[in-house]
């Protein structure tokens, strides 16, 4: 579901859905499920360029997913709905702005997991211990990691806390590339990645697929092409409205459901349950790996309290 706290929000929507043939790619994507650009070129009758324009608007304004695919005939571009349902607030008030604190978390820093195969971690330089042995997540050297993947578990990351007395929390979000991890490789290998605060969870984001079609921008020169090479970013958002991820709601979870308090824990897990509709596992990529050469990311949007 995407959702729009109020109706400025939807600009990319209103454009997205203000042409016929981009009405109709989606009304063949939700009676086909899943359709090439090739498909959509000769349905319309117009040239690949217009449609790759057509398709582009549609995946900025999150309506469509685009993966890529190898077959026979080549690599080819998979289009699917993104999407069941669009709400628009138009009594929703624009939230205020505030002050952001961020923390940045490398993606070794976990204070807790529980690890499953397939499943490997490695730094910029060397890969950690072997393949598909939970003991070398426990070595001294994964602090330096930026990147790991496992089949179903978790890791879990204690977050620092940036609240105080004198501010109130609007927002709490995360941000980080996050990819599925298959057998060998899958460009379609669907995976439903659980995330959780302090034990509340927020929702799923399911993963299409582990993508190795080309190399990450930030790899090292020496990772395997038969592993995961990039993830897509991904933007979680908790506010009083719900859980968000990259801008569709995903659950009525708001930050009064999270145990959030000054000076307390922020504990923050993310899973892949064992009996998941999905499960894909997840490749989660940080500094030195993927395309954002990066971490996760929590960003507190915060604002001063009103004085009485």
């Amino acid at each position: 579901m995407i959702y729009l706290k109020d109706f400025k929000q939807g600009k990319l929507l209103y454009e997205a859905l203000d042409s016929d043939v981009r009405l109709g790619i989606l009304e063949e994507l939700l009676e086909h499920g899943e359709l090439n650009l090739a498909h959509f070129a000769k349905r319309f009758g117009i040239s690949n360029g217009a449609i790759t324009a057509h398709i582009k608007k549609l995946h900025a304004a999150g309506l469509i997913e685009i993966t890529t695919s190898s077959g026979v005939r080549g690599t080819q571009k998979i289009c699917c709905l993104a999407t069941d349902r669009i709400i628009v607030d138009f009594k929703g008030q624009p939230q205020a702005e505030g002050r952001v604190e961020t923390a940045h978390i490398d993606v070794g820093h976990y204070v807790g997991y529980d690890i499953h195969p397939t499943c490997g971690i490695a730094t910029r330089e060397k890969v950690i211990g072997r393949f598909d042995d939970p003991a070398c997540f426990s070595y001294p050297e994964r602090i330096k990691a930026g990147i790991l993947w496992l089949s179903y578990g978790y890791v879990e990351y204690l977050i620092p806390n940036y609240l105080t007395e004198d501010s109130e929390l609007l927002e709490l979000q995360f941000s980080m590339e996050i990819a599925s991890e298959a057998p060998g490789y899958s460009a379609y290998y669907p995976s439903d990645v659980h995330f959780s605060v302090n034990g509340h969870l927020l929702g799923y984001y399911t993963s299409k697929g582990e993508y190795n079609d080309r190399t990450g921008t930030a790899n090292p020169v020496w990772w395997f092409g038969n592993l995961g090479q990039y993830g897509k970013k991904i933007l979680i958002a908790v506010n009083r409205d719900g859980t968000f991820i990259s801008g569709i709601k995903v659950s009525d979870a708001t930050l009064s459901d999270l145990d959030l308090r000054v000076g307390g824990q922020i504990r923050f897990r993310i899973f892949v349950p064992e009996d998941a509709v999905h499960r894909g596992g997840f490749t989660l990529f940080g500094k030195g790996f993927g395309d954002y050469d990066e971490g996760i990311a929590c960003n507190f949007v915060c604002k001063g309290r009103d004085k009485e």
